[in-house]
């Protein structure tokens, strides 16, 4: 027992001896020109060729391509009049991007989209066709079973 407690606590020293201080904090003069953020941003539009994308909406996701930023925009989102997102202020850079309809269309799509300062990207999306469910559209065709059509299997003793 003796043992893995002394084991337990070089592994707890060589760790902490290792170890990063962590993030710095921020100066008040950089808060001060936190406007910079707002010119290397730009904007995405997400266009569809689908009419019933009003019924719909859609989560989407983007995330950095280096890794170094998981879920920049992650917010769901409605189609305007003329069946697209626009999503404003997006740090410029590029992006694995996930558009999740939740709704009538229940598309996936992931893609890669690069964001230029100051510029607006747009990116046109093909929508699978969808129906809304109603009941009394559902039509269930009879069957009518033939037992002269059935098989009989013999058990051999």
């Amino acid at each position: 027992m003796k043992h893995i407690t002394l084991y337990l606590i070089g592994l707890l020293f060589s760790v902490a001896a290792f170890a990063d201080p962590g993030p710095a904090p921020v100066p008040a003069a950089t808060k001060a020109n936190s406007n910079k953020a707002v010119l290397n941003a730009g904007s995405v539009r997400f266009q569809f060729n689908a009419h019933a994308i009003d019924q719909d909406s859609a989560l989407v996701i983007f995330d950095r391509f280096d890794h170094t930023g998981a879920g920049v925009v992650y917010q769901m989102f409605a189609a305007d009049s003329t069946n697209g997102i626009s999503i404003e202020n997006v740090p410029a850079g590029k992006y694995y991007v996930t558009v999740q309809f939740r709704g009538v269309h229940r598309d996936r799509m992931e893609m890669l989209v690069t964001v230029k300062a100051q510029k607006n990207g747009k990116v046109h999306i093909k929508l699978d066709d969808a129906e809304v469910f109603s009941k009394d559209k559902v039509k269930i065709p009879t069957y009518n079973p033939s037992f002269s059509d059935m098989a009989i299997l013999k058990t051999a003793r």
